[in-house]
This record gives structure tokens, sequence and C-alpha cells, in this order.
């Protein structure tokens, strides 16, 4: 990427199609992970992938989400130990 910074994907399930994995790329061995989530609502999704990569060894440095719906995921990230920041929330969208 641009950035020059590594970069894998999370799937929520495996596929039965392309490779199959739950998770795409190489992840390196004790990386430090910046984990970018597209739209937060509970955090659930988004603190299943956190704990994939952290069964990997991988250490979670922050969660961001790009839109947070504030319907809990701040709360529950944070209380699963994670810091989380969001880009937009829903009120900042005025929804």
């Amino acid at each position: 990427m641009a950035a020059g910074k590594s970069f894998i994907i999370v799937r929520n399930a495996k596929k039965d199609y392309g490779t199959g994995k739950l998770i795409e790329g190489k992840l390196r061995d004790n990386a430090r992970v910046l984990l970018v989530e597209d739209i937060a609502t509970t955090g659930g999704q988004v603190l299943e992938a956190a704990k994939a990569l952290s069964q990997m060894g991988a250490t979670i440095t922050k969660i961001v989400c790009v839109i947070d719906r504030q319907e809990g995921a701040r709360e529950n990230v944070e209380q699963a130990g994670y810091a989380f920041e969001a880009l937009l929330t829903r009120q900042d969208l005025g929804i």
C-alpha cells in the first residue's frame, strides 16, 4: 500500500470460494495491529476479529471505526480492554 504498511483482512465467516480463509494476508510475528472497522453497531464483529488476531499472536493497539452508530460499540470495545476511536458518529451525521 502507499503507506508502506502491510494489511490483512479478517472475514466474519469463512467463505466457500477463493482461499476459504478467515484471515486473508500474512500476519507478521508479534504484529502490532490497528484494527479498522467500517461501521460499528455493538462492536461484536470487530471484537471477534480482535480475538482471532490475538489468538494468532498479534497485539491490538487500537480499534478505529469509520462510523459509530452509537449503539454500544464504544462501551463494549472499551470494556474488552481496547482503545476505541470513531471518525464519525451517527450524531455527527444527523441521523
